[in-house]
Order: C-alpha cells, then structure tokens, then sequence
C-alpha cells in the first residue's frame, strides 16, 4: 500500500498539535484523575479534540480511536489511533519526555506512525519499511548481547509486579545503563539507536499503534512479555534493537 499521502497528513497533524502542546509545556495546568488513577488536563483533552477535527474533515469516511474521547467508527478500513499527550505525568512535571501518539490502522493492522516531542522538536515517523526521525533515515543499533546495553521501561515497578519480578531483575542487571525514560519517548531514543532495549508492563491500543509502524521501519524486533503477539494492556510490550538481542531478553525475563 501506497502511505505517503498519509505520511504527509500525519506530519501535519503532528505540526499543528505540537505547536499547541509547546505553547502550553511549562505553564501551571490544572490535573484531573481518571477511573485509573491516571492523570489528565485540558491540554491533552483539546489537542486530541483538534487532531479528531483534522481527521474528521479530511477522511470522513475514516475512525477514530482516541484515550481521551473514544471511538467512532471503529469498524472502518482505516482507523486513526490516537494518544494526545503520551506521558502526562512528565509533561505535568514539566520534564520533556512525554510525545503525540498518532496511529493508522488499515483493516486493524497499524501501517503509520509517528511519535512527536514538541519541545526538543523530535519527530519520528515510520511506515513498517522505514524510520525516519525529523526527517531522515534511522535505524536501531546491531547490538546482539544484553551485557552493557541501554534498557529502558517507563516504570519499572509495573514491570516487576505484573511479569517475573526475578526475570525483569536479572534483565535489569545485565544492563550499564537501566533508566525511566520511558513512555514513547523511549521508543524513539530505541529506533535512533541511542537504546537496545525498550519494555512497557502495560499498554492500550493508543499508547502501541504508533509504536509498531516505527519499529518495524527501524529494524527493531518487538512482542508481547511472552514472545508472543498479544501486545497490548497486560501483554506489555517488549523491543529490541535486533532479533538476537530479543531472543535474549525474552530469555531473561522468563528467569532462565
């Protein structure tokens, strides 16, 4: 299938609410706690009530899945999948680590993605062949062994009470650099190649459809905590830089 139309539209979704969300980082934001105990603010509501407006009038015929509105038309070709402000506890805290998740489904399999950091003005866009951050071609590092790797979660408590608690450990001590900077902006730093290794515990369509496209563009190998192809909310997600480092993650966080 033939993206680039999308890719196109998706850097203009990404310009528009990324200028809205820069104008906005910084200034004291009135929070609100959802069902989950997950924080929200107004900014995260009107940015994806802005990307659904630009969607909506260029695709009608197109869903729209988003964190903080819910569903339209889910059941169409193609599906847009959004996540305002990926990170909300970081962009309340005013730490720039947070991102704009927009995603496309075609016939339930994510095709584009892109990951946008307004404030240090980073944006990678992929489309399961190629990654490009601002711009230009990346790729994930040719790292095969975990001993010294650079691995990253968004919070590592979640990793160990919902997983093997022994296995994320013995993940966690392979590694020279074990950090949270997590959320999407973890999987951008693992698609530049500055990370081998990214792990979410939980995650909901919003926070992986960008994702994978990006991965996939990358090189990077991905699956749920299992090996497997359940991504998403319980299943986690789990990438590597390389297929034989995955293999051996997979390995670790299974405690053998």
């Amino acid at each position: 299938m033939d993206t680039e139309s999308f890719k196109v539209f998706i850097n203009e979704l990404a310009d528009a609410s990324g200028k809205y969300i820069a104008d906005s980082f910084g200034k004291n934001v009135d929070v609100d706690f959802k069902k989950d105990n997950s924080p929200v603010t107004q900014i995260d509501k009107n940015t994806e009530l802005m990307l659904r407006d630009m969607i909506s009038k260029k695709y009608p015929d197109h869903g729209i899945i988003g964190e903080e509105f819910g569903n339209v038309n889910e059941g169409a070709e193609f599906v847009w999948v959004l996540d305002p402000i990926d990170g909300t506890k970081s962009f309340i805290t005013k730490v720039p680590l947070f991102g704009t998740l927009i995603g496309l489904q075609y016939q339930g399999r994510p095709i584009v993605g892109a990951i946008d950091q307004p404030i240090l003005k980073e944006r990678i866009v992929g489309d399961c062949k190629t990654c490009l951050f601002n711009g230009k071609p990346v790729r994930t590092s040719a790292r095969t062994d975990p001993e010294g790797m650079t691995l990253l979660t968004s919070d590592s408590r979640y990793c160990a009470r919902y997983h093997n608690a022994q296995g994320w450990r013995a993940l966690e001590d392979k590694a020279a650099i074990s950090r949270t900077w997590g959320d999407c902006y973890g999987y951008m730093l693992l698609c530049r190649g500055l990370a081998h290794v990214m792990c979410d515990a939980l995650l909901e369509i919003w926070d992986f459809t960008a994702l994978l496209p990006a991965l996939a563009g990358a090189g990077a190998a991905y699956s749920d905590w299992n090996g497997g192809s359940n991504i998403g909310h319980d299943g986690g997600l789990v990438a590597s830089c390389s297929a034989d480092l995955h293999k051996k993650v997979l390995e670790l966080l299974k405690g053998k």
